[in-house]
């Protein structure tokens, strides 16, 4: 797991904790795929909770309007099928979008910086949910579908950033080792002159 440059003494290289997975992306061990099957399970069984949550609240709706049954079960239909098309649409997006590799600390600020903004939206959009109701079983669907496209990769983007990172770490450090070794001597009155 630790690197040294070419076997010279010196410090260590260590990989960069990312959040979620902490050092476990290096090795990708068994902690690293219960970490990682873990957090994308907990993703999913929120989503699929607000998705329960969001079928009935959109059922109560169209009921509470006054829609007739058989009105009803067209509209379901067509927001099956608007669910659907939603879900494969956020895949198929957030698959082909260029992802920005990020460094372990800016990975880091990310994760804090979604926190905040997760805080702070549970608060503020009670009221928004009411205006979206009709719209809110494919909304619902389309975050599915863009958990499922990160989630479901081989190596998440912080990954990519902290591998890098560290092989970034690894080649300064050779270079340093590489620096502090005295040069060989160039020829045989170098090598004379050194024994004197």
């Amino acid at each position: 797991m630790k690197s040294t440059a070419d076997g010279v003494p010196g410090e260590q290289v260590e990989p960069a904790a990312i959040p979620r997975l902490g050092t476990t992306w290096f090795d990708r061990g068994a902690g690293y795929w219960l970490r990682r099957i873990a957090h994308g399970s907990f993703q999913l069984a929120l989503l699929l909770f607000a998705g329960l949550v969001v079928t009935a609240f959109y059922a109560g709706f169209w009921e509470a309007v006054g829609v007739p049954r058989s009105a009803r079960t067209a509209v379901y239909a067509v927001t099956a099928v608007a669910c659907l098309l939603s879900l494969v649409a956020g895949f198929v997006r957030t698959r082909r979008a260029p992802v920005e590799i990020p460094t372990p600390e800016q990975a880091w600020r990310e994760h804090r910086s979604r926190q905040r903004r997760n805080a702070a939206s549970a608060a503020g959009g009670r009221w928004t949910l009411l205006l979206l109701a009709p719209v809110l079983p494919a909304t619902v669907a389309w975050a599915i579908g863009t958990w499922a496209a990160p989630t479901l990769a081989r190596r998440t983007a912080a990954e990519i950033g902290a591998r890098a990172d560290y092989e970034r770490r690894v080649r300064e450090q050779e270079e340093r080792a590489e620096a502090a070794r005295p040069l060989p001597p160039r020829n045989r009155a170098e090598r004379r002159h050194g024994r004197r």
